[in-house]
């Protein structure tokens, strides 16, 4: 069933006065000289409904306010916003009747309120949706909105022969294809969840990748052992550890048994002489990290140094067309070199990969995330290294004064073994400093896994959210029909049109939805003529608007615009005759659906046909658009397609 969208009337306020243009009939014909202002009334229909319309000076200089009395779906309101002043970002919604305030929405939102395209698309009964996009590198979604729809009907008068529903806009093109599918079912919201699902995972799927190979690499340029390799390692070096820890503790013990006298004292000294040489192998083992940790930085800061300098040569450089060699000053123009060669050096050009900005800041990115995580590393085993330097001197200086003490007592029994201790106490401490830096390359390693397991999980849930969206993409295939159907509605009331070439094949494309004729695509028949794309667009046009009507299933609106269609055609009889035609099909169509359609049409000229569907508002240079305001005349006329555009005028 077609999405209901009917404007009653028009309101417009200026400081002085009010006037308000009235949509009685199934179509409505807007005339008047050239400057008058129908395009401009046109374009505050859009105003009104939340668009981003083109305004000429005397609209945004003059008039203050619009008011449209529309019907959204079932739903009665009245839409009411300003030009030109802070409250233009919103729209008043009033009761028909009483004209109180309903609501006030603002046109767009940053904090995901409600905007009056939520209002309008849930009043008609249109599917709200979203499409995934990207940007920045970060998964993202568009909206699509009730202005965006509206595009699908309103033809402006500068894209009539030029665009079908804005397909030259790249920004709003995607939106038009997704609109379509919607409007024909080729598509659903739940289709639409699961690809925004999918651009999500495949953002969480690239970051997990980069974050994997940054460990990965930042592991490899520390230490070439695997993960494997480290874990016997490191069971190897406890069992050391508890063989040298045993040892340590024997000697500690005949020690005790043999200085029995002494026994404080050589306890004393026994627990600096450990405190000694484990402070002294921390310090060894501290320091050799930090040695190796140094070697990494250098050698990280050397790699994103030499890629700052070649992306700084790069960005000096190429910009610069070399025609005297830059050494020995000889001149170059006249030198034969091959294509695609540099004319100083005569080696090939760089690939566009190997100078392409994205791609160096990828690796600048990944060098600095390195050169971080191994300062981080260096950093802190250099205050390992600084208080295991402090704890040497420390215990040094202890044992140092005990030993003294200690000589003054004996110095045939305690000597030997404090020295076995102390060889024993070294051990043990490299063993430490040793497991304590296997561990720690056994964490990143543990850390690699875990993010390696993450992109395998997200991988999977991406195969199953593939697969659910073939299997949905399947499932609506059988509405593809529909498009067949649309082509052979567009074909007929092109035919209908008798334009001045023979219509051979008049196709709707099912990828691109945009009409083709002849096997050519719509924007290379402008060099035919801007009078066949006017044709071939208003056909298509009136093919969907009809197609929207008679299929209970199909959500396109009941509404269509039409901003001088004949402005592309001539004035010689052919011209003249194929512009009757087009308006005797807005003939039938409002005589057949009556009100379940609505035809606004502005031309220079009145209807050439003549019927009591059609409603007119005629328009001059002394009753013109905007009440109050004296029309200087045809010598200062302002076309809409001459003024400055105040937002983008496919949105």
């Amino acid at each position: 069933m077609a999405v209901h969208v009917r404007f009653l009337s028009l309101t417009v306020t200026t400081a002085t006065a009010e006037k308000t243009y009235r949509f009685d009939q199934p179509a409505t014909v807007i005339s008047g000289a050239s400057g008058s202002g129908k395009s401009s009334l046109l374009m505050l229909l859009k105003h009104t409904i939340g668009g981003s319309a083109r305004l000429t000076t005397t609209v945004r200089d003059h008039v203050h306010s619009v008011r449209a009395d529309v019907v959204m779906g079932n739903q009665h309101m009245i839409l009411k916003r300003t030009i030109s002043d802070e409250r233009s970002d919103h729209v008043d919604i009033l009761d028909p009747d009483t004209l109180t305030l309903l609501h006030s929405l603002a046109v767009r939102s940053a904090n995901r309120r409600e905007t009056l395209s939520d209002y309008l698309l849930q009043a008609t009964g249109f599917p709200r949706a979203s499409i995934p996009s990207t940007r920045d590198g970060n998964a993202q979604s568009l909206d699509l909105t009730f202005s965006n729809l509206f595009a699908y009907t309103y033809m402006e008068a500068h894209n009539i022969d030029r665009e079908v529903v804005g397909h030259r806009d790249t920004w709003f093109n995607r939106k038009r294809k997704e609109l379509f599918k919607l409007m024909f079912a080729l598509t659903d919201s739940a289709l639409m969840e699961l690809r925004l699902a999918k651009n999500l995972l495949d953002e969480q799927l690239k970051k997990k990748k980069s974050e994997y190979a940054n460990v990965t690499q930042f592991l490899q340029a520390s230490d070439s052992r695997s993960e494997e390799e480290l874990r016997t390692e490191l069971t190897s070096l406890r069992d050391m550890l508890g063989r040298a820890e045993s040892t340590l503790s024997s000697l500690r013990f005949e020690l005790e048994d043999n200085a029995a006298a002494d026994t404080v004292l050589r306890q004393d000294l026994g627990r600096a002489v450990d405190a000694t040489r484990d402070a002294a192998q921390e310090v060894l083992g501290a320091r050799d990290l930090v040695e190796a940790r140094a070697a990494v930085v250098a050698q990280v800061t050397l790699d994103l140094a030499r890629l700052e300098r070649s992306s700084t040569a790069i960005d000096l450089l190429s910009p610069f067309d070399f025609v005297i060699c830059p050494r020995c000053m000889q001149r170059l123009e006249n030198r034969p070199v091959p294509a695609d060669y540099c004319v100083v050096c005569l080696q090939p050009d760089p690939r566009d990969a190997d100078v392409d900005p994205v791609v160096v800041q990828q690796t600048r990115t990944a060098l600095e995330e390195q050169l971080q995580d191994a300062r981080a590393v260096q950093d802190a085993d250099v205050q390992v290294l600084q208080r295991a330097q402090e704890a040497a001197e420390q215990a040094d200086f202890r044992a140092t004064t005990l030993r003294r003490q200690l000589d003054a007592l004996t110095r045939d029994t305690v000597a030997p073994r404090f020295e076995a201790i102390a060889q024993s106490s070294a051990r043990v401490a490299t063993l430490k400093a040793t497991i304590d830096a296997v561990a720690q390359l056994r964490d990143f390693w543990t850390r690699a896994r875990s993010i390696n397991q993450s992109v395998r999980d997200i991988t999977a849930e991406r195969k199953e959210l593939t697969a659910a969206i073939k299997a949905r993409t399947a499932d609506l295939q059988s509405r593809q029909t529909l498009v067949a159907e649309l082509s052979t509605s567009f074909r007929t009331i092109l035919e209908d049109f008798q334009p001045p070439w023979e219509v051979e094949s008049a196709v709707v494309d099912p990828d691109s939805y945009l009409p083709v004729v002849n096997d050519t695509q719509f924007e290379n028949l402008q060099a035919s003529g801007g009078g066949i794309s006017a044709c071939v667009n208003l056909a298509y046009s009136l093919a969907l608007l009809e197609f929207g009507l008679t299929h209970p299933d199909v959500l396109v609106p009941s509404l269509l615009i039409i901003d001088s269609p004949r402005r592309v055609f001539g004035n010689n009889p052919e011209d003249q005759e194929t512009s009757r035609r087009i308006y005797d099909r807005f003939k039938d169509l409002a005589y057949t659906y009556g009100e379940a359609l609505q035809l606004i049409v502005a031309d220079n000229d009145t209807a050439p046909v003549p019927s009591d569907t059609f409603g007119e508002i005629e328009l001059d240079y002394i009753s013109p658009l905007v009440p109050g305001v004296v029309h200087p005349g045809p010598g200062h006329t302002a076309r809409i397609e001459d003024e400055t555009v105040e937002g983008n005028a496919s949105s």
